[in-house]
């Protein structure tokens, strides 16, 4: 008996994070560049309307819990829906940005940038059908070019710091070195790592890039795939494609 080959599932690199905001739950929503996956449905005991003011900030801050682990991993793009004639978006920003300015600071890598829409994604019938609208895929562009934006701001600020000091490094073999303490200088460790989806997709040697991603991952290191067709992913490209700024270690 033939064995069946089990079909491998293409989801892709992370792109942004979806979140449908109605009147009795928050359902989060992983976007990847291939396909859209659930992540976490935060349910209310009662409708948003009967909600007092205390438990609205609490309902903010679940979400806000549920979103930080993403955002340590790189995630800096939100798209939030809502339905029409509501201001649950609007209102879920307020606290964002009253509650939470290191998420909303200009000029910081951990800025994050928010897109909004007027739908429903609570249900995987309603996210197929968002996603399918044009409108949707102008808020994600929109979204994801200004986290690319800030991207150049933190890159470029790095770069600069080189005559300082700042010791970055564009091959995999170095990164690779520094990730499993074989670098000659044992003081540093990787911080940030960046690279395009183009550098990813194309190298030959695509299985200890994956390895090497998912090792620096486990160490909470911070990793970035981006789009090369933006402006960020263009300098990015530049320096090969791969990028690792280091830090002192503890």
């Amino acid at each position: 008996m033939t064995r069946r080959r089990r079909t491998r599932y293409k989801r892709g690199y992370p792109v942004a994070i979806l979140i449908g905001l109605n009147e009795q739950q928050a359902a989060l929503w992983r976007i990847y560049s291939e396909v859209i996956k659930p992540y976490e449905t935060i349910n209310l005991q009662k409708r948003r309307s009967k909600l007092a003011e205390n438990e609205l900030y609490n309902f903010h801050e679940e979400i806000i819990d549920v979103l930080r682990p993403l955002i340590k991993k790189g995630l800096r793009s939100i798209i939030i829906v809502s339905p029409r004639k509501t201001d649950y978006s609007e209102l879920f920003l307020d606290h964002v940005q009253k509650h939470h300015t290191w998420l909303t600071q200009d000029r910081s890598s951990n800025s994050l940038n928010f897109g909004i829409l007027v739908g429903s994604a609570s249900t995987e019938k309603e996210v197929s059908e968002l996603i399918q609208t044009e409108k949707f895929q102008q808020v994600v562009d929109e979204t994801t070019i200004e986290e690319a934006d800030n991207i150049i701001e933190v890159l470029e600020e790095r770069l600069a710091k080189v005559a300082q000091g700042e010791v970055v490094l564009y091959s995999l073999k170095a990164i690779e070195q520094l990730t499993y303490g074989q670098w000659k200088d044992d003081k540093r460790k990787p911080d940030y790592v960046m690279l395009t989806n183009r550098f990813l997709n194309n190298h030959k040697h695509k299985g200890r890039l994956y390895r090497l991603l998912q090792i620096l991952r486990n160490k909470k290191i911070e990793t970035k795939i981006i789009d090369a067709e933006t402006a960020a992913g263009e300098r990015i490209s530049q320096f090969g494609g791969l990028i690792c700024f280091t830090t002192i270690a503890d």
